[in-house]
């Protein structure tokens, strides 16, 4: 008699497949040193801001909403516009189109919002941080990260058991994975413009 073997988790192969692009992004982050001083945490901010301001049609997203309930109230554009205003910081503008819409595709969008989504079970760490070092908490200039406090494990649990869940063709389920993969490199065109 032989033992089944289970395949891994979609999440899990979405883990996989882009985890070089996460680690390089993680190190690359960490290495400008964010909170060392007010001026690199307001260039962290303009960061995430363009980031968040590029995804915001996925919280609208008609095929997303569909399948999570509470999808425009995981927003977190509005808690960073917060943090830009208590620093009396102007809003970043950017140049670029954003990629997302209500017309991409449900996988593709999936694959978006894993990405987005993720950066939130890191954020708890980097909130820490930021407390220790620049004194800014959830109700003062760090509201970003923050984000909803308890909330956040559970939300990102039903997030990973929806793309566990929810059927999908074999090319859905390669567009899940390049959808991701674009969340990343779009993050990192937005960090080179910030860092260069």
């Amino acid at each position: 008699m032989t033992a089944a073997v289970s395949a891994p988790s979609r999440a899990l192969k979405l883990r996989q497949g882009t985890a070089d692009l996460h680690d390089n992004i993680d190190k690359s982050i960490m290495a400008k040193d964010p909170f060392a001083n007010v001026d690199n945490y307001v260039q962290f901010l303009s960061l995430q801001y363009y980031f968040l301001k590029d995804v915001a049609a996925l919280y609208e997203h008609s095929e997303l909403s569909k399948h999570i309930d509470d999808l425009v109230s995981r927003r977190r554009l509005g808690l960073l516009e917060q943090d830009f205003a208590d620093l009396k910081q102007p809003l970043p503008s950017s140049s670029l189109t954003p990629l997302i819409d209500n017309n991409t595709d449900l996988a593709t969008a999936l694959g978006w919002l894993y990405v987005v989504e993720g950066s939130k079970v890191g954020a708890a760490m980097l909130g820490k941080q930021v407390q220790a070092r620049l004194h800014y908490t959830g109700e003062f200039a760090a509201r970003y990260l923050a984000g909803p406090g308890a909330g956040r494990g559970s939300a990102w649990r039903h997030l990973v058991q929806l793309i566990d869940t929810i059927e999908l063709t074999q090319a859905q389920e390669q567009a899940l994975i390049d959808g991701a993969r674009q969340a990343f490199s779009r993050f990192q065109l937005y960090q080179a413009q910030v860092y260069s």
